[in-house]
């Protein structure tokens, strides 16, 4: 790949990662603020691929806001197979 490609990879993996702290500050923030009891709070687990990629798995579950949700983040590397061209 081209030192360009490499680099707005990069930049989008840090751009999504960004994004899916903002989501979650953003759920957080609503279990603080409504309802009674314990706020619920994401659970996060990093991933990996074996082709090289990975991620962030974050799930809360039982909240007073939300009795479950999720927000993930996936790097992935590799070739399309070609029935996914």
């Amino acid at each position: 790949m081209s030192d360009t490609t490499d680099a707005n990879k990069a930049r989008a993996a840090v751009w999504f990662r960004s994004l899916r702290d903002r989501i979650v500050e953003a759920f957080e923030g609503l279990e603080a603020e409504h309802g009674s009891g314990t706020p619920g709070r994401f659970e996060v687990t990093p991933t990996m691929r074996a082709d090289g990629g990975g991620g962030l798995m974050s799930v809360m579950r039982g909240g007073r806001v939300f009795e479950k949700v999720g927000v993930n983040v996936s790097e992935v590397h590799g070739v399309l197979g070609e029935r996914a061209q």
